[in-house]
């Protein structure tokens, strides 16, 4: 098991730009979530239709 870890794997090419999407993404997501929870807490968020 050890030895499989330090073994180095080959990627492909669009392997480095999948991670950056990813974790672009994932900035994203924590970004409207805090949006969100800053829209709840202050009040301002309102209800759907009023």
């Amino acid at each position: 098991m050890a030895q499989q870890a330090a073994e180095k794997t080959e990627h492909d090419g669009w392997y480095k730009y999948g991670v950056t999407f990813l974790f672009a993404e994932m900035g994203i997501a924590i970004c409207v979530c805090g949006y969100s929870l800053f829209m709840a807490f202050t009040g301002s968020g309102g209800f759907p239709g009023h």
